[in-house]
Formats: structure tokens, C-alpha cells, sequence
């Protein structure tokens, strides 16, 4: 797999962010005020920062956001995206206050790599994308901002660690800098497999939300129809849910459309917001069911406490091929209790 994550930050509110978000800090926000499109985006401002799950270590990562600049502050260099490794800033893409972009060994004082003869301006949506190679004599880095590369480094020290490797992505984090920024529209690759390994251009992240039964309702509703339990753009807890004990039960959904009628769809993002009820070992998976066959997805093990719970699928399970948009508006996802 090549695409590991992604967010359009339109199907939860700030509380809910650490459910999908590995770390979560202060001034890190959600609301439609942030949004490039849709209903929701990310604000970061001061020390505001999320980070995303850890990943099995890579040496080449990309990722992709929409920016938006409300003011930059006046504090040095600023962060935008910083590579991981492990607890330390490894190699990351920031900002300067001449409104520069710049690559940065290390953390927001550490080696500046290279910077940028364009600049942006506050109150502007910019998509921006960068590949970096970690390594400590070979590295190399690209950044695209609406697909025009602004900076090309090759034969640089991105390596601040003892190892050549990124295990995660920090957005934001700028020690107080008193600049606000929003984001949307968020991706993150590596380079393995055939798909979703290198610049995935301008993309949108959209969210698609239960509207219907589907073919198969077997789980217990709180109260009402299964669906309506679980149609939530925001998950909201025990106020409504589906519930299940006997293994292989499932339900699925029928799903509202994609916005586009036309394009490439890189990948499906399936979410499940779930916690278990009682002591013991509960799993579940997703459901696929993109004609009139069910495909279920990767058993994932789930806590005593909401978290969600994800897997992406980068081609259809009916046809390993891309998904379309026609497939998608026809399908129905669920969810189902493997053991």
C-alpha cells in the first residue's frame, strides 16, 4: 500500500480528533470556518499540532494539504508538516515570516536545507505537496504548490536521527509563533506498490455519510433503524449505535454520493467509530459490498474506548482495479464482528 492515510476533517469535531489522530495538542481545531471545501477543516495556530498513526518505517515520504494562511506570526521558522522518527523531528516542510517556503533538518531551529523564490500570501488556499527522501548524504527534496515545483533539492543531509526513516507526520507545531493556519484535504504516502506512490496532485478528501439500510441488517439498533444510528457527521458516543455479540453478524449501509461525476478516486477510506462494552477480545472488520457480493476488510482489535478504527483500499475488491465514482454511489459499506 502506498496511500496511508488521508483526512477532509469532515466527519468529527475537535473533541473527536485523537480518535483518529495519533497525539493531538492544544490549538489544533476543527470547524467548517477551516474548510477548503466541505464541512470541515483544521486549524493550527501557537503550539497546535496532530500526528498521525504511526507507520512501518520509510525512507521516501509524500504528502499533500490545502493551506490556507490567516497570518504566518513573527517567530523565525515556522513548521507545516514535520517527518517523525519516532519522538523526533527528522526532516520537515515550514515556512518563513518573508512568507517563503523552506525545508528544514531537524526541528524548527535545526539546519535549513533549502528555500523558496516564491512566496505566498496570507489569505490564500494553496495546495501543497512534498516527497522527501531521508538520508544522510543523498537526500533529496521536491515541493509543489498547485503543481508547480517551488523548491528541487538533491544531495542533501535530511537525516537529524540515527536512522534514515520517518515513522509518522506531525501537522503544525511552531513553539508559539502566534501565526493561524488552516488545513484541508490531507494525504500521506510512501513510495512501495504501483498506485499512490508519488505526487497525487490537487486532491479533495470528501466524507460520505450512512442513508439507508442495506442488504443486510443484523446488528441491534439502540432505538429506530440500525442506519439512523450510525448517520452521524460528528460520532456522538452512546447517544445511538449498533451493537453486536455473535461473530459473523454484520450490517451494511446504503451511502450517500460523491459530489464529483467525474475524476479518479485514489483510494476508499472506511471508518469505524467503535469500542468494546465488556473485558475480553473483540474484533471487526469492514464491509465492501460494491455490486452484490460482500468483501470484508482486515479484523482490527477494538478498545474499551471510542477510536477509529481505519482501512484504506486502494482498488475495488470486485474488480482489483480503481474504484469509480459510479461504483462508490452504487455500494454499500458496514461493518461486521469477527470475533
Amino acid at each position: 500500500m502506498a496511500l496511508l492515510f488521508c483526512d477532509g476533517f469532515d466527519h468529527y469535531a475537535t473533541a473527536d480528533l485523537a480518535k483518529k489522530w495519533s497525539y493531538v495538542s492544544n490549538y489544533a481545531l476543527i470547524s467548517a470556518s477551516y474548510a477548503r471545501y466541505g464541512t470541515g477543516g483544521l486549524q493550527t495556530s501557537e503550539t497546535g499540532c496532530c500526528i498521525t498513526p504511526a507507520v512501518a518505517p520509510i525512507d521516501t515520504f509524500i504528502f499533500g494539504m490545502a493551506v490556507y494562511w490567516n497570518s504566518i506570526g513573527t517567530v523565525g521558522v515556522q513548521g507545516i508538516v514535520w517527518g517523525e522518527d519516532d519522538a523526533t523531528h527528522q526532516v520537515g516542510l515550514a515556512f518563513t515570516t518573508s512568507n517563503r517556503l523552506c525545508v528544514v533538518r531537524g526541528g524548527r531551529t535545526g539546519t535549513v536545507l533549502g528555500t523558496s523564490t516564491k512566496t505566498f500570501s496570507i489569505g490564500v488556499w494553496y495546495y501543497i505537496e512534498a516527497k522527501i527522501k531521508v538520508h544522510s548524504s543523498t537526500g533529496t527534496v521536491e515541493v509543489r504548490v498547485n503543481g508547480e515545483t517551488w523548491l528541487s533539492l538533491t544531495g542533501k543531509n535530511t537525516q537529524a536521527t540515527a536512522n534514515a526513516q520517518v515513522t509518522k507526520l506531525m501537522v503544525g507545531y511552531n513553539d508559539a509563533s502566534n501565526h493561524t493556519c488552516n488545513v484541508d484535504d490531507f494525504y500521506f504516502c510512501d513510495t512501495s506498490g504501483s498506485v499512490n506512490n508519488d505526487f497525487l496532485g490537487d486532491i479533495r478528501v470528501q466524507s460520505i455519510f450512512p442513508t439507508g439500510a442495506g442488504t443486510t441488517t443484523q446488528m441491534t439498533p439502540s432505538a429506530g433503524s440500525n442506519y439512523t444510528c450510525v448517520d452521524e457527521a460528528a460520532p456522538n458516543g452512546d447517544t445511538d449505535y449498533v451493537s453486536e455479540t455473535t461473530a459473523g453478524e454484520k450490517d451494511t449501509y446504503a451511502f450517500g454520493n460523491l459530489t464529483p461525476t467525474s475524476g479518479t478516486i485514489k483510494g476508499v477510506q472506511v471508518l469505524i467509530n467503535a469500542r468494546k462494552d465488556d473485558a475480553g477480545f473483540r474484533t471487526i472488520a469492514p464491509v465492501y459490498r460494491p455490486v452484490s457480493t460482500d468483501y470484508d476488510g482486515t479484523a482490527q482489535a477494538v478498545s474499551d474506548s471510542y477510536s477509529y478504527l481505519r482501512e484504506i483500499t486502494e482498488v475495488s475488491p470486485a474488480t482489483s482495479a480503481a474504484w469509480t465514482i459510479a461504483e462508490i454511489n452504487g455500494a454499500e459499506f458496514g461493518v461486521t464482528l469477527k470475533a
